[in-house]
């Protein structure tokens, strides 16, 4: 299977949420306003040959993480969401991410739909786009945490976050099952 290379990332820290690239910065900013989001990650172990998921880690057992998972806030559709550049269309690896995911969703008997953004479809309105450049000079001082972050694991395992939020029960409950009671609570 053909690998996607992928050329330097920039990692930064917004809204308590560690983005692993700006494109998923900028793709959090593009739905801010019309969908909750969970930035956590919600990992599919799955075994490589059958691509089914599995709750048992062996050996053979494989990890996929997409990056997001979004539900709007009317509608109550509910997104898997996973960020690549367009260059990355063509690539193998997303099919089997799309069929593990969509195995993952039927076993767990969850209403979300798996789907795949391209870099050229985030589109920014004239304000996100102020706060995306405004994010993007907060570059140096995010990589600064994350670096201390790390160092600070070494020795600590117990220690919390020092930039992250745990979500409200309230959110993750929404985005996850899309329960209306929870919906009230941001409006």
């Amino acid at each position: 299977m053909k690998q996607f290379k992928y050329k330097g990332s920039h990692r930064i820290i917004y809204w308590g949420c560690v983005f692993d690239s700006l494109l998923e910065l900028k793709y959090a900013l593009s739905i801010q306003e019309e969908y909750e989001f969970l930035r956590s990650h919600i990992p599919v172990y799955y075994d490589p040959i059958t691509r089914r998921p599995t709750n048992y880690i062996r050996d053979n057992i494989r990890r996929y993480t997409p990056d997001f998972l979004i539900r709007h806030k009317l509608t109550m559709k509910a997104y898997w969401i996973e960020i690549k550049p367009r260059a990355f269309s063509d690539i193998a690896q997303l099919t089997l991410r799309k069929e593990v995911a969509e195995n993952y969703v039927k076993w767990k008997g969850y209403d979300w739909i798996y789907k795949v953004i391209y870099d050229d479809e985030i589109i920014l309105t004239l304000d996100q786009l102020v706060q995306f450049n405004e994010c993007c000079s907060l570059i140096k001082k995010s990589a600064r945490k994350i670096a201390f972050e790390k160092y600070n694991k070494r020795f600590d395992r117990t220690a919390p976050s020092f930039f992250s939020t745990v979500p409200d029960n309230n959110r993750v409950c929404f985005v996850l099952f899309g329960q209306e009671s929870s919906l009230k609570k941001f409006a």
